[in-house]
């Protein structure tokens, strides 16, 4: 078994991830950034926006395009300790999401694995970093967040 990580860290983020996918599904992301640190990075199947201001302009692009309901779903979520301010960990993301308003059918969009990096800035836990793998995309579909032109190939 790993190192025991204290209870106030897995608290605080198992806070965050229900503050993120709240905002993502409930607020349409608008202030998901804030959730990140100011140089963080959301990266999704090799697309990354860096910096918070990248973060607000693909919610903004993806919230011009129109209504869209989602519900992120997190689950399995594992903690790592780096050091003493940072802290890694993975979780599975199931993604229900379709343009419009509900009721919608219940059909998922995308299982994903989600790899963190948490930060501890102050009395906060801030995401460093958020990459997402699909692992099942529905046939025919994507997900649709436009994240930034930074292409990445270090797989």
């Amino acid at each position: 078994m790993s190192e025991l990580i204290p209870p106030a860290i897995v608290q605080a983020v198992n806070g965050l991830i229900a503050e993120f996918a709240y905002r993502v599904d409930f607020e349409e992301g608008m202030t998901v950034s804030e959730l990140f640190c100011p140089d963080g990075y959301y990266e999704s199947d090799g697309r990354r926006s860096t910096g918070r201001d990248a973060i607000n302009a693909a919610y903004a692009k993806r919230s011009a395009l129109g209504p869209r309901t989602a519900r992120h779903l997190f689950t399995n979520v594992r903690l790592g300790r780096i050091n003493e301010e940072e802290y890694s960990g993975t979780s599975l993301m199931l993604l229900f999401a379709e343009n419009g308003r509900p009721p919608l059918p219940a059909l998922p969009l995308l299982v994903a694995d989600v790899a963190d990096r948490y930060r501890i800035v102050g009395d906060s836990v801030l995401l460093q970093s958020r990459t997402l793998a699909s692992v099942f995309v529905r046939p025919g579909d994507s997900p649709v967040l436009p994240l930034g032109d930074e292409s990445v190939d270090d797989r």
